[in-house]
């Protein structure tokens, strides 16, 4: 049975830009910083407007979440502080933990600062708001252009690569077989998302499991979130979202209860997922998944998904 997870991330990079005076270009003035004056520490509440505005200034940016779930990680203490005097020059936040994992989802280092002497003293302060929070394990997902700063500074600090994310595409909607007819897929409903939670949990490893925050929204939409039911029980869902005016549809997740795999579910759902492309009129059928899940990857093949060569590197850094 395939397990097949997306991230939906964001990942911004933002270099620092000179002010123009005239027709010259003219990089702002900034004292240096001494970072044995530097001091780290936990985030709270007060730090949100200073924050807010690091991420607005900042030489260096990362965001793999919304401005609000930053700042609630702020205001949770999900975060690290890095400051010179009065002033915030970098801050690292966390997602909410499960089951003590945690993906690092935002960080922003001032222009006055190196990634690499930022991270160097950072990592110590997020690793000490990570076991406050009972939590093993920080993971990172990036992308070309953000790792172009950030993998080599995150991998001095001790993080370590432990996948990748490989993207697959399918371009028409044959389907090459139906699943279990005995099968029964409906629409879901907002009364099904504790089903739901309780099955992303017994399907996935913890740094893949989807939250409240991302699963109840995604029921509400209505677009593709269906369940599939076997014998009068809940034994799977899938959902996808739509892009560019419905031209690309992306798989984001098909799960199966670990106990009903190899009765035919996953094919079902998978076969819904294409029919649903086809009925909308899509041209371009995407997923991601784990490079080491080769069981998915040889069901996406069969149903004619093929590699976009793609791959998104996850680090890990264990506590």
């Amino acid at each position: 049975m395939p397990q097949s997870s997306h991230h939906n991330i964001s990942l911004v990079q933002y270099h620092t830009k000179p002010y123009k005076y005239g027709n010259t270009a003219m990089w702002p003035f900034r004292k240096p910083v001494d970072l044995k004056a530097t001091t780290t520490r936990p985030s709270q509440p007060t730090d949100v407007t200073a924050v807010s505005h690091l991420f607005r200034a900042a030489g260096r940016r990362f965001l793999a979440t919304t401005g609000s779930e930053l700042y609630t990680a702020v205001e949770e203490g999900r975060a690290a502080i890095l400051e010179f005097g009065s002033d915030i020059l970098a801050v690292a936040a966390l997602s909410k933990p499960i089951a003590h994992v945690v993906w690092l989802r935002a960080l922003a280092i001032s222009e006055r600062l190196y990634p690499r002497d930022a991270l160097k003293l950072l990592t110590p302060a997020l690793d000490q708001v990570a076991r406050s929070h009972a939590i093993t394990q920080i993971y990172y997902a990036g992308d070309e252009q953000t790792d172009q700063w950030l993998r080599a500074p995150l991998e001095a600090a001790g993080y370590q690569h432990q996948t990748d994310v490989v993207v697959y595409e399918k371009r028409g909607w044959e389907i090459p077989a139906s699943g279990n007819p005995d099968v029964q897929v409906r629409p879901a409903r907002a009364v099904d998302l504790a089903e739901v939670l309780r099955l992303d949990t017994r399907c996935f490893e913890p740094q893949w499991v989807k939250d409240e925050g991302i699963l109840a929204p995604a029921i509400a939409d209505g677009s593709f979130f269906v369940m599939a039911e076997l014998d009068g029980q809940i034994v799977g869902y899938s959902y996808a979202t739509s892009h560019f005016g419905g031209r690309l549809v992306h798989l984001v997740r098909i799960a199966v209860d670990p106990e009903q795999r190899g009765r035919g579910i996953g094919v079902r759902l998978l076969a819904e997922f294409v029919t649903y492309a086809a009925e909308t009129g899509a041209g371009l059928l995407t997923l991601n998944t784990q490079a080491y899940n080769h069981h998915a990857q040889r069901l996406y093949r069969w149903f004619g998904f093929a590699p976009t060569g793609e791959r998104q590197p996850v680090l890990c850094r264990w506590l």
